[in-house]
């Protein structure tokens, strides 16, 4: 069983757990962690989403991501996702943005993590490929395959930051 901390819409924790797999309760939350994954020479990392996934399976993600444990802060859930869906450890980690989706009853913290290697391991029923793009590369991409519309929102301000 995994528990969650439950937040409420000031990200303050609230006092009690939620269980993976229940409904939340209107008005409270839970957080999440996405890690964008750049290589020291710039090219950024994305993971293909495992077609035995429940949830948008052959979707491809940039580097990692998922919910924060119980008694877990926000930086170590971002180092843990990391290390269990690429194997990979991050010479930087940044805290990139902080957004709560409408739809949605997560709050979501992006990372961008700097990383030496570019030897990915996969984590099973989560993950079977993965491919590293040049930032110039990501719009096509982007406009051709499946990608979480969050994910693609924050690639664009950091592609733009950039130009």
């Amino acid at each position: 069983m995994e528990y969650w901390d439950a937040y409420d819409e000031y990200r303050e924790k609230v006092g009690y757990k939620l269980l993976r797999g229940e409904e939340i309760p209107e008005g409270k939350y839970h957080l999440c962690v996405n890690v964008f994954v750049r290589h020291i020479d710039g090219e950024f990392l994305l993971m293909h989403r495992s077609p035995k996934k429940e949830i948008h399976p052959n979707y491809y993600e940039f580097g990692a991501g998922g919910s924060v444990l119980a008694g877990e802060d926000s930086m170590t859930a971002a180092y843990r996702e990391l290390w269990e869906e690429t194997g990979l450890i991050p010479r930087e980690l940044q805290l990139i943005e902080q957004v709560t989706p409408s739809n949605d009853r997560c709050h979501f913290d992006f990372y961008e993590a700097i990383v030496a290697e570019k030897t990915v391991r996969y984590q099973e029923s989560e993950t079977d490929g993965h491919i590293w793009l040049k930032s110039s590369e990501l719009r096509y991409f982007m406009d051709r395959y499946p990608v979480f519309q969050n994910q693609k929102q924050i690639v664009e301000q950091m592609i733009q930051s950039e130009d």
